[in-house]
């Protein structure tokens, strides 16, 4: 009897570990903008809001008002910060059931002149963390977006601090898992910055349940606490993934090289290595 009760706990703890490390039915966006698309008149007027302290790239697109000649091909705007467009197309005897529009957006004017200013270490000053996976790690710095990010070994719920003055313009927070899989790479909580004075923006990933402590249009300082690391999403152990970013044409934002104060280029960073926060 004794035996079937210590199988019964085993079993019922295992099973319980094992529905704790499923994917989440659910996925969160960083940030929600309003849009309205109205066809009356034998014109479709289309409304788009942009909320954020950043400009915002959005592509739409109808393969039926391509082929109505409506549309030439796919419309792109560059959304001013805090502002909305409006759009008015002539259009006569349509099936409004058939537009089928295709919105895309992304953070950013690519026309936009980028200053690569030098940026705040994301965690509090006296602090030190190894370097867990440094520019062009072959884990998960290996693509455009993720290619000169930097991972350092901080432990949950240790401090993030921001990099610049800045804007919140992303929040993820509702995560609780992760793995080191790369079907987790979309359930990651994190936290994304504009900093309109360089044109850059900064991403701080991972974070533990909960653990931002801004939200979507809040103004931030350079190392202003922000939220707390964690190893939510495809991550191999706890850490904070920091990132900068910059908008590339036809593409949403691209990772690219950075330096930290005290002359600390992103570059020269290897993994083992020791930082500190002076």
């Amino acid at each position: 009897m004794k035996l079937f009760k210590v199988f019964f706990i085993f079993s019922f703890f295992c099973f319980s570990f094992y529905k704790a490390q499923e994917l989440p039915k659910e996925e969160y966006y960083q940030f929600s903008y309003n849009r309205n698309i109205e066809y009356k008149n034998d014109t479709i007027t289309i409304n788009i809001e942009n909320p954020l302290f950043s400009p915002l790239r959005v592509n739409i697109f109808s393969s039926y008002l391509k082929d109505k000649k409506v549309i030439d091909d796919t419309i792109k705007l560059v959304i001013k910060e805090n502002s909305e467009v409006e759009i008015k197309l002539s259009a006569k005897n349509l099936e409004s059931s058939q537009f089928n529009f295709k919105i895309n957006q992304a953070f950013g004017d690519d026309s936009k002149t980028i200053k690569h200013n030098n940026i705040a270490l994301p965690f509090p000053k006296g602090k030190t963390y190894n370097i867990m996976q440094s520019n062009k790690g072959s884990f998960s710095h290996d693509d455009n977006y993720n290619k000169y990010a930097v991972d350092f070994n901080m432990k949950v719920g240790d401090t993030i601090t921001s990099a610049d003055d800045g804007f919140v313009v992303g929040v993820i927070k509702d995560y609780e898992y992760g793995g080191n899989d790369r079907k987790w790479r979309n359930f990651a909580n994190y936290i994304t910055i504009y900093h309109p004075q360089s044109g850059l923006f900064t991403q701080y990933v991972h974070l533990k349940k909960n653990g931002s402590f801004v939200k979507v249009g809040d103004a931030v300082k350079r190392n202003q606490p922000i939220g707390l690391s964690g190893e939510t999403g495809f991550a191999s152990g706890e850490h904070l993934h920091f990132n900068v970013l910059i908008p590339e044409k036809g593409k949403t934002l691209i990772s690219v090289p950075f330096s930290f104060e005290n002359n600390i280029s992103s570059k020269s960073l290897k993994k083992n290595m020791k930082v500190t926060n002076k």
